[in-house]
């Protein structure tokens, strides 16, 4: 690479567009591994998730870091990485990434992780807040909502949640699947649905919404703030109905969506690259990134805003990316970091 080239990309700043904070708290080897993969299953007693893809990735690029050579072994990596009090190990990766802002989605584990504040005193740079829907819905039931009320609270702790995010991200592909009616619910609809999951908690039940009219409500109501709004595609837990996370399935819905001029982004989108890339294509309004997970770490000095996401859109398909596209929440800060 000419020297020029390489100082120019040198200096870029970096923007990851949908992370979840480093950990706060201490935390057991097991633990840590168990971060290193989607899978919710234990890990079998003769294999360590630092022999997979991922864990070859942060130990080629993240032990360095901490004085060992490159590929140290996965003994060696975590006594060195356990030794370190959470917010030295944050300091250190975060500032290596060389990503000067970042959009921190709070609605995952919140009480495990750094919010967007530390991330940004950690890390010397800037972040921001995206506001996870089904996170905001769920807080609203707990505080004792009732079903004729349950769509005005929840548009009220909405409205105040994101007074200053950047955007808003949805699980309803992982919570239901994209196969979901486009069209707004109504009124009687949704406080039948209310009704139905708020008995359930009464019962007892996890304040887990998953109901299919409830969350197009989330949808919608989210369209109507005019922020950007980030829906995870494809790859997930082993819980999940992968075939029903195709974003294909997004297209009346975002055929619905396009008049609003509200920026939908498909977040990750393996193995269904192809499809977002069409969608990303025929849709002006709608952009993918892919590359789950991402194994290069960023390079860069802090000199962004964290209001970089409401510049003007680009990655309009998957072939040509712009870099804060590129950079989803798998880059090294977060391997790194020991994000959840």
């Amino acid at each position: 690479m000419p020297p020029d080239l390489e100082a120019g990309i040198a200096a870029l700043g970096l923007v990851d567009h949908h992370v979840h904070g480093a950990l706060r708290h201490v935390v057991r080897r097991p633990a840590f591994e168990e971060l290193l993969t989607e899978s919710d299953r234990p890990i079998p007693p003769w294999t360590t998730a630092f022999d997979s893809q991922l864990g070859f990735a942060i130990r080629r690029h993240c032990a360095p870091l901490l004085g060992l050579e490159p590929w140290a072994g996965a003994d060696a990596y975590w006594a060195a990485r356990a030794a370190l009090p959470p917010e030295e190990a944050a300091r250190i990766f975060l500032r290596a990434a060389g990503t000067d802002c970042w959009l921190v989605e709070t609605g995952h584990h919140g009480d495990r992780l750094f919010g967007p504040a530390a991330m940004a005193a950690l890390s010397g740079g800037h972040a921001a807040e995206v506001v996870r829907l089904e996170a905001v819905l769920e807080a609203v039931a707990g505080a004792g909502a009732s079903a004729a009320g349950l769509r005005e609270d929840f548009r009220a702790a909405l409205r105040e949640r994101a007074r200053d995010a950047v955007g808003l991200k949805s699980v309803v592909a992982y919570r239901h699947g994209f196969d979901f009616d486009p069209a707004p619910p109504g009124a009687a609809e949704v406080r039948e649905a209310a009704g139905a999951w708020l008995r359930t908690l009464d019962r007892g039940g996890a304040p887990r919404v998953a109901d299919p009219v409830l969350l197009r409500m989330l949808l919608w109501e989210g369209v109507a703030t005019g922020l950007p709004l980030q829906l995870h595609a494809g790859y997930g837990d082993p819980d999940i109905e992968l075939h029903r996370c195709d974003p294909l399935l997004l297209t009346r819905w975002l055929r619905a969506v396009e008049p609003t001029g509200t920026d939908v982004l498909l977040l990750h989108c393996y193995p269904f690259h192809r499809n977002a890339g069409y969608l990303a294509q025929v849709f002006p309004t709608c952009t993918s990134t892919s590359g789950w997970p991402s194994t290069t770490p960023a390079r860069g000095r802090p000199r962004s805003s964290p209001r970089v996401w409401n510049s003007p859109r680009s990655a309009r398909s998957s072939t040509r990316p712009t870099r804060s596209a590129r950079r989803s929440c798998t880059t090294s800060a977060r391997c790194c970091g020991g994000a959840a």
